[in-house]
């Protein structure tokens, strides 16, 4: 299944898919470090926050999402 989001609305759509990928990474390094997870696991998951709020400010997902499942 394919589904597209743009136009008017698709800025919304896009703002809202950013602030939950930035929550997903946020919570990932939240339980890997409790897990202990090794230093490289710790920079990955470090790199992806900053991404993600690279993204948001950036507004590179407001203008298109694509989702394909």
């Amino acid at each position: 299944m394919s589904m597209r989001i743009g136009g008017a609305g698709g800025a919304q759509w896009g703002s809202h898919i950013a602030s939950i990928h930035l929550r997903t990474d946020y919570v990932r390094l939240g339980a890997d470090v409790q897990a202990g997870a090794d230093d490289r696991r710790i920079a990955s998951d470090k790199a992806a926050i900053v991404e993600s709020r690279r993204d948001i400010a950036a507004g590179r997902r407001t203008t298109l999402v694509d989702v394909t499942v």
